[in-house]
């Protein structure tokens, strides 16, 4: 796991060192530099594999190509002994050498046969080209900004802004899909001139031109088997696959939540790992105590036998929160990024990689709307004088504020979303600020510009490529390929690169995803039963009770924060000289949400959480200079 950087076009040293520099907390064991007249490349490197010989910039060929790479192939062995079926020799033990020789052999179509995380930038001399990838599922992070007929490109926005000819100007629909998503969508940044290589694409720079073309996409084709055939398949695969995942030259761990999918991971790597797996948890001390799960941790450990460390997250959110912001040089919205940065910052003291569950739910179909999705299907066949007369008031009733109780508003969101439109109906469970609320949210300057655009565009496009799968399916597949690689897995990446800690994600394994498009979506939800067939093939495996529990989430006790250490800093940031003073939020609707959450009548944490955070990137981002 590494950090990458570069320039394609120019011969600029410096200003390489400089990229690679701001990086250095994803490469701490060693850093590297190549350049010719027309490129040069950065590299910062955590040894994973072949400590001795995987030094990067990695040249093969005879120095006619040249790589820098983030990432694991967990193929690389097969693959390396069909290369060397086909004549190429190998100088190292390392999956980067593997991808030089695939893409010598197979040119650019070698990125389909890698099975894995990985974001590489690889320079052939005699064809003058740089031909750039991202993984399938967007693992590992590769962002760009071309100035003149130069390419800039780094695992990290911070690395691009340590380049002054590299402008700050804000993408305004960035801001928009910020406040829609709580997080912005590929290919664009909130900086117009950084852009982001979405995931399983590739890029080609060429006579000063850049290109990109997608080479994969999920396939949904679900087939007709007895379901304990389904079962038999899962556990070979499952098995498969965390054996992959777990190849490295360092020490391993999981984070192991207590819930199914940490439990999985723990429960395959035990029947894998000779020694007891490394396990770890984190509570959240006595202002968060419901939403511990350290109890069932516990449970999964004693299990096991694993060794395992029970960490507590009473660091300062003050602090904290400006560190996160820096971490993605963006707003993220995701608040259980505060729990990993500190869960990771302590992981590290123990082991170098670390294995996540994040992928289960949209590849499994563990999320409520997953439910809701089936659900709304029956609620469209119910008579209108029921839905109408009687459900829809009542949902409208229920209260708005419920204190962390998610029933009453999960219902009140089915009922006014079931009779949408697909596209809009999913938007209205997933989004934040819906299209009115950021009409009032920005101020005239930046809503004008955004008049009449549509945020969810994106989803409807991703929604067309699934046309005629059933309901659950396509919502699926539109959280494989949004909600997975934009929310969860760049918050596990940032969180875990911060401090030098790689984190692999089986469970959003290429050749998984290929087995579940093959299951039917009745197996996936049940009833009201989540990852019905994950359940089903861990039973008996895992104790009855992590079998038979819902899903909880790894989220901080964010509502609490916001009414007690956090409360200073929304008052100063989020008053109405300081709104005026930056330009692009109307005080007067944050007044009036701040009234209707404080008296109770509405709860717009979430909603003033990404305001803070907003406005706290915007001082520390904007007109600045990047440290």
């Amino acid at each position: 796991m590494c950090g990458i950087a570069g320039i394609a076009g120019r011969r600029d040293e410096d200003a390489v060192r400089r990229m690679t520099e701001a990086l250095a907390h994803r490469g701490p064991d060693d850093a590297g530099l190549y350049a010719d007249e027309s490129v040069t490349l950065g590299h910062r490197r955590l040894s994973i594999i072949d400590l001795a010989g995987g030094h990067q910039p990695m040249a093969y060929a005879d120095g006619a190509l040249q790589i820098v790479y983030n990432g694991e192939v967990y193929n690389f062995l097969e693959l390396r002994a069909e290369l060397e079926a086909r004549g190429h020799e190998f100088r190292t033990h390392c999956d980067t050498e593997v991808i030089l020789a695939a893409y010598a052999e197979y040119g650019e179509t070698c990125v389909e046969r890698l099975r894995g995380m990985f974001a590489f930038a690889l320079w052939d001399a005699r064809a003058r080209t740089l031909f750039a990838a991202r993984d399938p599922v967007g693992v590992k992070p590769f962002y760009y900004a071309q100035v003149g007929d130069a390419l800039y490109f780094a695992s990290e926005i911070k690395g691009l802004l340590t380049q002054p000819e590299i402008p700050r100007d804000l993408d305004l629909e960035s801001v928009d899909d910020f406040f829609a998503y709580l997080y912005t969508v590929p290919p664009r940044t909130l900086f117009a001139a950084v852009r982001q290589l979405p995931p399983a694409h590739v890029g080609v720079w060429r006579d000063g031109r850049w290109t990109t073309r997608r080479y994969w996409r999920p396939e949904f084709a679900p087939e007709t088997r007895p379901e304990g055939e389904w079962v038999e398949a899962l556990d070979a695969r499952l098995r498969e696959t965390i054996e992959k995942h777990l190849i490295a030259d360092v020490s391993l761990g999981a984070f192991l939540s207590g819930g199914l999918d940490s439990a999985t991971i723990v429960h395959y790597m035990s029947r894998v790992v000779d020694a007891p797996v490394n396990t770890f948890t984190i509570g959240f001390g006595s202002e968060g105590v419901r939403y511990d799960e350290t109890a069932h941790a516990r449970a999964i450990s004693h299990e096991f036998g694993t060794r395992h460390r029970e960490l507590t997250a009473e660091a300062d959110i003050v602090d904290l929160l400006p560190r996160m912001v820096r971490c993605f040089d963006e707003p993220f919205g995701n608040p259980s990024a505060i729990l990993f940065y500190v869960l990771c910052k302590l992981i590290r003291e123990h082991v170098t990689v670390v294995l996540s569950g994040d992928g289960g739910d949209e590849c499994f179909g563990g999320y409520p709307r997953h439910i809701g999705a089936r659900l709304a299907l029956h609620y469209r066949r119910l008579p209108a004088w029921l839905r109408r007369g009687v459900i829809d008031p009542v949902a409208r009733i229920l209260p708005e504020n419920t204190r962390g109780f998610h029933a009453p508003r999960r219902i009140r969101e089915f009922s006014a979303g079931s009779l949408l439109d697909p596209v809009d109906m999913y938007a209205s469970w997933i989004g934040y600020y819906s299209a009115d609320e950021r009409a009032r949210l920005f101020t005239q300057d930046i809503a004008a510009p955004l008049a009449g655009r549509d945020a969810f565009d994106y989803l409807r496009g991703l929604f067309r490529e699934c046309e005629g799968l059933d309901f659950v399916s396509r919502v699926l597949y539109v959280d494989l390929l949004s909600f997975l690689p934009h929310n969860l897995l760049q918050c596990t990446d940032r969180m875990s690169m911060a401090h030098g800690l790689e984190s692999r994600v089986p469970l959003a394994d290429q050749e998984l995803i290929a087995l579940l498009g093959r299951v039917p979506s009745t197996l996936k939800t049940r009833g009201l039963t989540t990852k019905y067939l994950l359940r089903r093939c861990m039973r008996g495996r895992l104790p009855a009770d992590t079998v038979r529990r819902g899903k909880r989430g790894f989220n901080p006790p964010l509502g609490v924060w916001l009414n007690t250490a956090l409360r200073p800093m929304i008052e100063e940031y989020l008053s109405e000289s300081a709104l005026r003073a930056g330009g692009f939020i109307e005080p007067g609707f944050v007044a009036e949400m701040l009234r209707e959450h404080r008296a109770g009548r509405r709860d717009h944490t979430w909603r003033l959480w990404a305001l803070l955070l907003f406005e706290h990137w915007r001082r520390e981002y904007l007109g600045s200079v990047c440290s």
